[in-house]
């Protein structure tokens, strides 16, 4: 028999799953020599604010495009995530079918560690208790035949995933190519530029279109 978080049942709307990074990827997916290179200038012609204003770019442009809250909906350079809710969902899989959680934060390397929470303690659910399953769209269906009773509590559930391409060799050459229009962009404007309207290039929105998983 399964139970939900203090129920018999199962909620038949998908439910929010709260996201957290809890590991960075601990670097930019561009370096300065390559926007250089990109920028058609030269390490010797460009003094120190020069090269402040180009690391600024860069780690802007990344921070637009990463993660659960960039434009892309998505992870670039691997990275650890967490994803809490109360309680598993029914119809995960459609035609009320499947029950679980569905992992929205593409494209997933895997999913590492089911949670739940007993007496205010997370317990780890054995690792051959669950399995994940790739779905359309780029997301991961977490299911299990028996989950287990759980506390009340808004977390009662916490999932742990590793999310990204991999390294920067691994990012597609499209997002590259647009990142380095939008680091261009922010450094020939950078009077009047904003994060905001980064996109506003119909080049780079081409560009990002087939990867955006919540729309450019």
């Amino acid at each position: 028999m399964m139970f939900g978080s203090g129920s018999s049942g199962y909620d038949s709307r998908p439910l929010p799953l709260v996201y957290t990074r809890i590991e960075g990827p601990g670097a930019d997916i561009l370096d300065v020599a390559r926007v250089l290179r990109h920028l058609r200038l030269e390490e010797a012609d460009v003094d120190a604010a020069e090269r402040s204003l180009i690391e600024g770019a860069i780690a802007t442009a990344h921070q637009h495009l990463d993660g659960r809250t960039g434009i892309l909906g998505r992870a670039l350079l691997t990275q650890t995530w967490e994803a809490v809710t109360d309680r598993p969902t029914w119809a995960v899989l459609g035609a009320r079918s499947g029950v679980g959680f569905m992992l929205e934060l593409p494209p997933i390397q895997a999913v590492t560690k089911v949670e739940y929470l007993m007496g205010g303690e997370y317990v780890v659910m054995p690792s051959d208790t669950w399995r994940s399953l790739p779905r359309p769209g780029a997301r991961v269906a977490v299911l299990s035949s028996a989950w287990p009773a759980t506390d009340n509590d808004p977390a009662a559930w916490r999932l742990t995933f590793r999310a990204g391409y991999g390294t920067a060799a691994d990012v597609p050459a499209p997002i590259i190519s647009a990142m380095l229009l939008a680091i261009a962009d922010l450094f020939d404007n950078r009077d009047g530029k904003v994060q905001a309207n980064l996109v506003d290039n119909p080049t780079i929105a081409r560009l990002l279109a087939p990867y955006s998983a919540i729309g450019v």
